[in-house]
């Protein structure tokens, strides 16, 4: 700035007293602050600071931090759902275990299931028996305990009943057990609900209850001398007195009883 006066007053461009004049107005040169007290610790974030984010600002005073028994708020797509009540997510109830057997409770189920299948059987019996001729022929079949029992047919039921077309099965009663005459598509139905309530159906290619001469005969032998065994029997209702052991004559052929149809 002084080189620059002195040049302009030798070339007298300037007077001296201008020259002073202009060094009294001009102004004073501005001082850099430096840099740490442009930056007050807590006031100016720097450059390379970030601002919090929203989730990591202080609570306010209306907002409470979440219980331990508080479920997050509920997630669509991953994401959670900002601005919506938290739907509770229900709890899938625990499945009940099946009651162990020989058990009171499982007793009570078999016992009803038992009621409800000898309905079933007993309509379908009452729904398609059919009547059974008295006659000379004797045609024996074995209850479900393994007794042998016969019914009095005339010759024509009896070889409807050979050839398929009849078969004896039982009819459940609230008090015992009966035998009746039905088709043989009642007793496929019967026989698909329970095995052992069909007696007899000659099938031609899985008889059911079918037996020879000989083993009418071997049969008949061992339930006079007292050593037939006893089958043991699924929990259904009774058998009724008539399927006891049927008293024999001198021959040793079982009696017919009027209570029930007894044979083959």
């Amino acid at each position: 700035m002084q080189n620059l006066r002195d040049k302009l007053l030798k070339a007298g461009l300037v007077s001296e007293d201008q020259a002073k004049k202009a060094e009294a107005s001009a102004p004073a040169p501005r001082r850099s602050s430096p840099p740490q007290a442009q930056r007050h610790e807590g006031n100016l974030p720097r450059r390379d600071e970030r601002p919090p984010r929203r989730d990591d600002r202080p609570p306010r005073r209306d907002e409470r931090p979440p219980r331990r028994d508080e479920r997050p708020p509920h997630r669509e797509g991953g994401r959670p759902q900002h601005g919506r009540p938290a739907a509770t997510v229900a709890e899938k109830p625990i499945p009940k275990l099946p009651p162990l057997p020989g058990s009171k409770e499982y007793q009570r189920i078999e016992s009803r299931k038992q009621v409800e299948l000898d309905r079933a059987l007993r309509e379908l019996v009452l729904g398609n028996q059919v009547a059974v001729e008295q006659g000379e022929t004797a045609f024996y079949f074995m209850t479900r305990k393994g007794k042998l029992r016969r019914l009095e047919l005339t010759p024509g039921q009896a070889k409807q009943l050979e050839d398929g077309v009849l078969a004896v099965v039982e009819r459940p009663e609230p008090a015992q057990i009966e035998h009746s005459l039905v088709p043989a598509a009642a007793a496929e139905q019967m026989f698909a609900l329970s095995k052992k309530s069909v007696r007899f159906l000659n099938r031609k290619e899985n008889p059911v209850g079918f037996m020879s001469d000989d083993d009418v005969k071997a049969q008949q032998a061992a339930e006079a001398a007292g050593t037939a065994p006893e089958l043991p029997d699924e929990p259904e209702a009774p058998e009724s007195s008539a399927e006891a052991t049927a008293p024999t004559t001198e021959g040793g052929t079982p009696e017919s009883s009027s209570s029930e149809p007894q044979a083959q």
